[in-house]
């Protein structure tokens, strides 16, 4: 993702830059600030950014979600607990509950939504 250099994202969030990589709000980079202090620690393994899950019918694809972070929880032996796909979020449009009720269906999964007021009380935390 890019961002011409003062120009607003959309809903007017201003992102920022972490790592060279351009996130839509801060709360995005914030997350990922925490994400990666949790990769550090081994209490996380695979992070990635904007994983796209594409979203099928009947053998026709229909869309693709872009989740904000995907990784794996990994216990105290490096043994994968569970894979997470994570939103942070200031505004929910009808086009993303949408968008997620379909990815969660299609795939068996939860996607986790942070709200982006609380993203602060998410540091150290996973789900």
């Amino acid at each position: 993702m890019k961002n011409p250099a003062g120009r607003k994202g959309k809903y007017n969030a201003s992102g920022r830059r972490v790592d060279g990589i351009w996130f839509a709000s801060d709360a995005e980079a914030t997350r990922y600030e925490q994400l990666l202090v949790m990769l550090h620690d081994g209490l996380i393994e695979k992070l990635t950014c904007q994983p796209k899950l594409p979203v099928l019918i009947k053998n026709s694809h229909i869309c693709n979600y872009l989740a904000d972070f995907r990784y794996v929880i990994v216990d105290d032996r490096g043994y994968t607990i569970k894979v997470v796909h994570e939103d942070v979020k200031g505004m929910i449009t009808d086009v993303y509950k949408l968008k997620k009720k379909m990815v969660e269906a299609f795939y068996d999964m939860k996607i986790v939504e942070i709200p982006a007021k609380d993203i602060k009380k998410w540091e150290n935390k996973l789900p």
